[in-house]
């Protein structure tokens, strides 16, 4: 191809940050003043590369990639921009196509206004230019961090993005309303999944009743979305990952919060979740969808998800059994053939003994004695609170007021501790700043010996706020107990064991080890929202009651 009739690309870009920033030159400007410039320095076979509305950090532009795979196809003789950092704002890639890309095909490169031209020999002050835009790009996104951040603060949703089954309200879009077209539907998949239903059978129902995936219905309602869109054979067809944000999400309690996840650097796009001490909870913003009870359900189930059995059921304890000695979970083995009563437990780090050099004992189990046991004793609970119930209320909330209060002792002496750390902090920062006024210490000094409290100050804020907020609700107990008295309301009989009676009833199952003198072993139930439960019963042949302090323990023959 002769030189004449390679193209002049003209290149355009404009990013929100830039508009943001104060920035004059539209796209259509930009466009006039390269056309002039092609004109009368007579370039000709011009062509626009545009990129409207993204940054100049990133180097993923549909425009400047067009732009670039005709220069790799030796189509390009001059790339002409209004300034380098239309070209880009990222020191080391701007550099290399200066500098490698573009003299390796042979491409003239001008910015018009700040007089590159790389035909000329006088260009050795680009890099330092580009160095500067790059150090404005990082500047810029500093800025706008921190009126995220500001606004994260306050409880403003600040990605604009609705969690599934809400939209927002037209007149404050940081208010949630229930979508009536969507919030069903998340009740359906929370129902569903601690009733003890698989994710396929969730799965499935969605695409039975044609429940649009979470972005094809984004798709619909804007025209826009992150991912590119799936089949149309395939809009009904919901990931596993999707369920589980839902299921996890505490905005259905009718909580907000923010600040749940950060860029790892400006010239990446990609994010990092939050730890929880560092995001902002902002309770009862909006109508819930799901009551509490329900939510706790599901976390409990998420927190010890396993593969299903090769009969294809989720096993009635998963996640429910821990090591009495070691607080390992407890696996279910299953014997030859298909027989349940040849089924049984054993602790997870004896299992694993010889991959992790752990030591424990097998604390077996068979699993129709657990079932036999756990049976009686919800049967012997329910009874108990249905007939005693404000004994057991005023009995729980007395045995809940020692655990709170000894509680509530140690997170006062760390309030305490947070808060005299804060108070050094404060008189620290104080002197340091009236050194600096006196001119005792240089701004450069002063920056460097406060940088290093910032994280730790944020950090006491939080942990000073979390504190604080527990120590207040602490003397709530109470309706911890009255929650575990709704639920037993809920069973007029319990004669059967279902995953989802055990799940909502039961908190964990302790197995202790063997007593080989007594040939008996030690289980403890504890139930939800109430940890043991003493009913004052007496023995019987097969199970009988090892009184504690306020606790009821079980002990059977194996």
């Amino acid at each position: 191809m002769l030189q004449t009739d390679k193209i002049t690309a003209l290149y355009c870009r404009l990013s929100q940050e830039d508009m943001q920033a104060g920035e004059s030159e539209s796209i259509q400007n930009q466009k006039l003043i390269l056309q002039r410039y092609a004109d009368e320095h007579h370039f000709f076979n011009t062509r626009f590369f545009v990129d409207d509305g993204f940054s100049g950090v990133s180097f993923e532009r549909q425009g400047l990639q067009a732009m670039l795979r005709e220069v790799e196809a030796g189509k390009v003789a001059t790339v002409i921009t209004k300034d380098l950092s239309r070209l880009g704002r990222n020191y080391l890639k701007t550099g290399e196509l200066i500098e490698i890309v573009f003299p390796e095909y042979e491409v003239r490169y001008i910015a018009i206004n700040d007089g590159v031209d790389t035909a000329r020999e006088d260009n050795e002050f680009t890099p330092l230019r580009n160095w500067f835009n790059e150090f404005y790009a990082r500047d810029t996104s500093k800025k706008i961090r921190a009126v995220k951040q500001a606004k994260a603060q306050k409880g403003e949703r600040v990605n604009g993005e609705v969690p599934y089954g809400y939209i927002a309200d037209p007149n404050d879009r940081n208010h949630l309303l229930p979508d009536p077209e969507t919030a069903n539907v998340v009740k359906q998949i929370f129902a569903m999944y601690v009733r003890g239903d698989r994710m396929c059978e969730i799965q499935n129902w969605l695409r039975e009743h044609e429940i649009l995936t979470v972005s094809e219905l984004r798709y619909r309602r804007t025209g826009s979305c992150r991912h590119p869109r799936p089949h149309p054979t395939c809009i009904y067809n919901w990931p596993d990952k999707t369920l589980y944000d839902i299921l996890t999400r505490k905005e259905y309690l009718g909580h907000t919060i923010t600040g749940k996840s950060y860029k790892v650097s400006y010239k990446s796009k990609k994010t990092k979740k939050n730890p929880e001490e560092k995001q902002y909870f902002f309770p009862n913003t909006h109508e819930a969808l799901i009551d509490e009870e329900t939510f706790d359900l599901a976390q409990k189930r998420i927190a010890t998800r396993h593969r299903p059995t090769k009969v294809e059921t989720i096993d009635i304890f998963s996640g429910l059994l821990f090591c009495g000695e070691c607080g390992y979970k407890m696996y279910l083995q299953q014997g030859a053939g298909t027989l349940e009563r040849k089924h049984a437990y054993t602790c997870g780090k004896y299992r694993n003994r010889i991959r992790t050099g752990e030591v424990c004992t097998t604390h077996y189990i068979r699993k129709s004695v657990l079932q036999e046991l756990v049976l009686a004793d919800l049967q012997r609970v329910l009874s108990y609170v249905r007939n005693n119930e404000q004994d057991f209320i005023e009995t729980a909330n007395e045995y809940n007021a020692k655990a709170t209060q000894k509680a509530l002792t140690q997170q006062r002496k760390e309030l305490e501790k947070a808060q005299a750390r804060m108070g050094e902090l404060n008189l620290l920062f104080r002197k340091l700043y009236e050194d600096n006024a006196l001119g005792k210490l240089s701004d450069e000094q002063f920056a460097f010996l406060t940088s290093g409290y910032d994280d730790e100050k944020k950090m006491l804020t939080h942990k000073i706020a979390e504190l604080s907020t527990v120590i207040d609700t602490a003397t709530e107990r109470s309706t911890d107990v009255k929650r575990f008295v709704a639920l037993v309301r809920k069973y007029t009989e319990i004669n059967e064991l279902t995953y989802e009676n055990v799940h909502e009833l039961i908190d964990r199952i302790l197995i202790h080890e063997l007593d080989k003198e007594t040939n008996t072993r030690k289980i403890e139930i504890l139930y939800s929202f109430v940890g043991r439960v003493e009913s004052g019963d007496e023995p019987t042949e097969s199970i009988s009651y090892f009184r504690q302090i306020g606790a009821d323990v079980k002990s059977f023959a194996i």
